[in-house]
């Protein structure tokens, strides 16, 4: 198994947490997320981004080698 690999899977461990993270600031009627849901999505879902993009470049770099 070589780094790339073991970056990918990192990194997908890292987007699932961000996804549930996601969806809980979508999903949620807690008062401190819903006064600031407006700022929260946009961070939540570029974060969520950029997780799963590196976690598919990383696994695409391993399959290269």
């Amino acid at each position: 198994m070589n780094k790339w690999k073991v970056y990918a899977i990192v990194m997908s461990l890292v987007s699932l947490g961000s996804l549930q993270e996601s969806f809980r600031i979508l999903t949620s009627d807690a008062p401190d997320i819903a006064e600031n849901r407006t700022s929260l999505i946009p961070i939540a879902v570029f974060g969520t981004g950029i997780c799963v993009f590196l976690a598919v470049k990383f696994w695409r770099k391993s399959s290269k080698i």
